[in-house]
């Protein structure tokens, strides 16, 4: 196979825990870009992760992003997508995008299922690594103009 080709079921999942004032943060990822050659010297137009959330876990705080705007998809599973105050119920198939500026969070509805998605992050232009603004951080902070 062309090394421009991956399969996300060969390579390992990385687990990622944290924690931080809003609470405890788990989830389990294949980075598929970084995979296929992303890196800081040779950056792609978007970033693409195959996220796994074990049940009721939640992998960030309600935030947004300066400078890009992410597309998800939903596998398998329930999630529960914050928009902007507003709470909505996900299921496999649905798709959504969060555009730049807007507070969000997916996390898993069920207490027995794992939920799956894939998140595609798509780059205004070159992204600092604080481009995540959590709820605790002042909203004002989050309408910079793109550089």
């Amino acid at each position: 196979m062309p090394d421009w080709i991956i399969n996300a079921n060969e390579f390992h999942e990385e687990h990622q825990e944290w924690s931080w004032k809003t609470g405890n943060y788990s989830r389990f990822r294949r980075h598929l870009s970084v995979e296929l050659g992303n890196t800081e010297e040779t950056t792609h137009p978007f970033d693409v992760e195959l996220t796994r959330l074990s049940p009721s876990a939640k992998p960030c705080p309600v935030h947004s992003h300066t400078k890009r705007s992410e597309f998800f998809i939903c596998v398998s599973g329930t999630g529960r997508v914050h928009r902007n105050g507003e709470v909505v119920d996900v299921n496999p198939g649905d798709c959504f995008m969060q555009p730049g500026g807007t507070r969000h969070r997916i996390f898993n509805a069920s207490d027995t299922e794992d939920l799956v998605y894939y998140v595609i992050a798509m780059k205004w232009a070159k992204i600092p690594s604080n481009d995540m603004r959590s709820d605790t951080q002042d909203a004002s902070e989050n309408k910079r103009p793109v550089q």
